[in-house]
């Protein structure tokens, strides 16, 4: 089952070109099991509809073979990773996960 995370530009800055991801309680990046989950829970929290739109929801595409979590796509595309793996906190090459 994939999960998925959520970030936007620092501050909600749409110029901003660095991001931050949904931390939970222990500063860890919270994952939900849909993008519909993470929007109700932020509406829950009272987050207005123009702060989700500059909200991100990204999908995992993978496990981590190390740790066994959800990899997601990497930011790091011009290094040659493919993958991120927020609990290694770690990034991988395609060789690195897929069988």
């Amino acid at each position: 089952m994939s999960k998925v995370v959520v970030y936007r530009p620092v501050d909600g800055i749409t110029l901003n070109t660095e991001i931050e991801y949904l931390l939970n309680e222990d500063d860890s990046i919270m994952m939900f099991d849909s993008a519909e989950q993470a929007k109700s829970w932020l509406i829950m929290q009272g987050v207005t509809d123009e702060e989700l739109s500059v909200m991100t929801f990204l999908e995992s595409c993978g496990t981590c073979k190390r740790c066994g979590s959800p990899l997601f796509p990497s930011f790091l595309k011009k290094e040659g990773y493919t993958y991120q793996c927020f609990t290694c906190d770690e990034d991988f090459y395609a060789f690195e996960q897929n069988d």
